[in-house]
């Protein structure tokens, strides 16, 4: 750097904390001198002298009823001086930190002519009034526009504002400050502002921000504030200053900057009032101090924010920080906004005006009767959800005439109702997409009869219904097994029939109980039946052992050969395949078909709706940190999930998705010899059998097909549910996971990810089996 240039940017540093201007008064004759010092020792400084226009508009504030002219009111500025000079009238003010000397009206005529245009919006009267009056600031972002309204109306007579941070660029797009002012404490920046508009308004700085070593002084030294402006980013300094400020009876008021939400809370006349409306009332508050980590402060930010009444562009941002945004956005236009109504609701309280403690929403869209919409391209695809109104659940009588059509084997005993039952319970327990539950049995004429129900089946990311036979399949492997484990000698026929495509199965007892090694491993099988289910923590145990992923795959190939498993425990590759998994899982969250099943048909938002409809996705079973629970209820909102399509962006998905993924100590994959009815339907028992082995081994199972299914679904996507980009993209994932398997002359069908954890905090409910299961009482002639 030129040597030059260093030393000024040296002496220029010597000054950045300077916020005060210095006063002269020439009258007085030691003022004169140290104006004619300052002059001597400091760079010629730029001179501002339009004291004869600030007295002209004097004359006129003070002869409201008069008809100037122009040269009269020059006149009238000439004789107000009367034999004072000019120079010696009012008061020079030099602005340090950029050389300015200025040449005003001394204070009480300074304040009249400035304060001229508030009339009769503010009365002589009350502006007195305000001048009285104590305000504190935490935080200068929105802070510095509610501190610059303030100070536009003169509306206070000592101003203290805290912040520990420095005026950064990004900070620009909402602070209206100057290029000049970047790495300058955000204090200063507001007191040089304020200054520069009014120097005789007395501004205190608390430049280390609040804390709980200050906040009594800032709230009572030099006399207890009359009313506190939060605007920090501190969760636990917003909960500090509301307790210490309620201990003191001073009202606290807050604007956040999306959708103009707008608190106040009244302790000077609720003295007993819960701070933040209650929100956080069923929080231990003394931990806020402690939160250093989102994770850790979300449980006091969510309902401080409120999900549910967030703009739709937040949440989507939301779902973006760290991702494709650093933080959370704030526009200038909204900063304003909340200065300008902090400032009118302010003026109000010190006023004595009647404004009550509450929370309000100055929302511009909702005032101007707009509001953010689907974006075309969303739009036109919501209409095709409505087909799955066309499947209608199978019907007793339906089945009873399929039932008909088949001849129950002459050997063996008939099935019994209550061996049925059994049989039912155990087919009841295996999984199925979205625990859509797609299967009814008949017990006729002692056998059992499986059907598929297409109505529960029914999904748009199963267009082929492949999936829902592939629970079919799992769903006959259970019986199959519990029959073992009871010592029914069980026989099972796949039969689906073109003209009743429905009935998938029927079970019927063997002559003769099969026995043997065979018999007693399926029995070892089911006995794992109640215990399999999903269990999506992650893996506490980041390696499979060898012998425990030998078994798994003997598990399959002893009886579904044509359907092998594969166990991948390369870290790398997982690390590779978890990255193919985000970008699966992006597609399906932002294509909204995918996203109303997800959303609305599968989820169970809580325990009450999971105890009720007994089926679907209980949100308590998918292990969410906070975080992650949070993220998920912003994503549920189709237009922030519109938006974030628009955008092209989703990461927050990909990566949520990834870190799960790599979590596991392996992933399984269940192939099948080509995409046939018959072959998803033995895919499912083939992954039924493998799921229960983990479970006897003490693994845990969690499904997580993304690549494979949303690759495959163009297949069948006969009503556009993905466009044709959607169908690309999703197909070159399926590709890329192919060649990454190294697989040939089968295809991955289904793949779920293991690992060693705890128990699963719920387990996803099932119909009773008295619903699913129906027995067939013939008439008697």
């Amino acid at each position: 750097m030129d040597l030059g240039l260093e030393a000024l940017t040296s002496a220029s540093a010597t000054g950045r904390d300077l916020h005060r201007p210095e006063f002269f008064r020439l009258a007085l004759p030691a003022d004169r001198e140290r104006l004619h010092e300052l002059l001597k020792r400091a760079p010629t400084p730029v001179v501002h002298d339009e004291l004869l226009s600030q007295l002209a508009e004097l004359v006129r504030a003070l002869n409201p009823s008069v008809k100037f002219t122009k040269p009269e009111l020059a006149e009238a500025a000439k004789a107000h001086l009367g034999a004072v000079k000019a120079e010696d009238y009012g008061v020079w003010v030099y602005y340090p930190w950029s050389g300015r000397l200025v040449h005003l009206l001394d204070e009480v005529e300074f304040a009249l002519v400035r304060t001229d245009r508030n009339r009769n919006k503010i009365t002589r009267e009350e502006q007195v009034v305000l001048g009285t009056k104590r305000i504190g600031v935490i935080g200068l972002s929105v802070g510095q526009s509610v501190c610059l309204t303030l100070a536009l109306e003169r509306g206070f007579g000592e101003l203290r504002i805290a912040d520990f941070d420095t005026l950064d660029l990004s900070n620009l797009n909402r602070i209206r400050s100057g290029v000049q002012s970047l790495g300058h404490l955000k204090t200063v920046n507001v007191a040089r502002e304020i200054a520069e508009l009014d120097p005789f308004l007395k501004v205190t700085l608390f430049n280390s921000g609040l804390t709980r070593d200050n906040i009594d002084g800032f709230l009572n030294d030099g006399g207890k504030l009359d009313i506190l402006v939060d605007e920090c980013d501190s969760v636990d300094v917003k909960i500090l200053c509301r307790q210490r400020a309620k201990a003191y009876r001073i009202p606290v008021i807050m604007d956040t900057s999306d959708r103009g939400l707008l608190d106040l809370e009244r302790f000077d006349l609720e003295p007993d009032r819960p701070v933040l409306h209650g929100l956080v009332d069923h929080l231990d508050l003394s931990l806020a101090a402690q939160a250093r980590t989102n994770e850790e402060k979300l449980p006091f930010v969510i309902p401080i924010i409120g999900l549910e009444t967030m703009s739709t562009r937040m949440k989507a941002s939301m779902l973006e920080i760290e991702s494709t945004v650093t933080t959370w956005p704030q526009l200038g236009s909204a900063v304003v906004m909340g200065g300008a109504v902090v400032g009118h609701v302010v003026r109000r309280i010190l006023l004595g005006q009647p404004m009550p403690s509450g929370r309000w929403w100055l929302d511009p869209d909702d005032l101007l009767g707009v509001q953010e919409q689907p974006l075309a391209d969303d739009r036109s695809m919501m209409v095709t959800t409505a087909r799955s109104a066309d499947r209608t659940a199978i019907s007793m009588d339906a089945m009873v005439s399929a039932a008909e059509r088949i001849s129950r084997p002459t050997k063996g005993e008939p099935l019994s109702s209550k061996e049925s039952e059994q049989l039912a319970l155990a087919g009841s327990r295996a999984p199925s997409g979205g625990n859509c539950q797609p299967w009814k049995f008949l017990h006729y004429k002692g056998m059992l009869l499986m059907f598929l129900d297409t109505e529960r089946a029914y999904s748009v990311l199963d267009p082929g219904a492949r999936y829902a036979w592939l629970s079919m399949g799992a769903c006959a492997e259970n019986v199959v097994l519990e029959a073992a484990r009871l010592g029914i000698g069980l026989h099972h026929a796949f039969v689906p029939l073109p003209e009743v495509p429905e009935l998938i199965a029927v079970f019927s007892k063997d002559e003769v109980p099969s026995s043997g090694p065979s018999t007693r491993n399926e029995a070892d099988l089911a006995e794992a039946i109640p215990d399999r289910c999903t269990n999506r923590r992650f893996s506490e145990t980041l390696e499979l052992p060898s012998a425990k992923a030998e078994a798994l795959v003997d598990s399959v190939a002893s009886r579904f050969p044509l359907t092998p498993l594969t166990i991948v425990r390369d870290r790398s590759m997982i690390d590779r395949i978890a990255v193919l998994c985000g970008k699966a899982e992006r597609i399906r969250f932002l294509n909204s078909e995918c996203h109303r099943d997800m959303f609305v048909r599968e989820m169970r938002w809580n325990t009450e709706q999971a105890e009720r409809t007994r089926d679907g996705i209980d949100v308590a079973t998918l292990e969410l940190s906070l975080a992650d629970r949070t993220g998920l209820r912003v994503a549920a909102d189709p237009t922030a999930m519109s938006l974030l399509r628009h955008w092209g962006t989703g990461n927050a998905m990909e990566k949520m998705t990834a870190k799960m993924i790599r979590a596991s100590s392996s992933l399984a994959i269940i192939s099948i010899p080509d995409m046939t009815l018959a072959s998803a339907y033995t895919g499912g028992r083939a992954l039924e059998r493998a799921w229960l082995k983990a479970t006897a081994l003490g693994l845990t199972a969690h499904p997580v097909g993304a690549p494979i299914f949303m690759g495959i679904h163009g297949l069948w996507d006969d009503n556009g549910i993905l466009n044709d980009s959607e169908h690309r993209e999703a197909e070159a994932v399926l590709n890329e996971f192919k060649s990454l398997l190294g697989m040939s002359g089968s295809h991955p069908f289904f793949m779920m990810r293991l690992g060693e954890a705890q128990a699963p905090t719920a387990r996803s409910l099932r119909y009773p089996v008295r619903s699913i299961l129906h027995v067939h009482q013939p008439a008697h002639v």
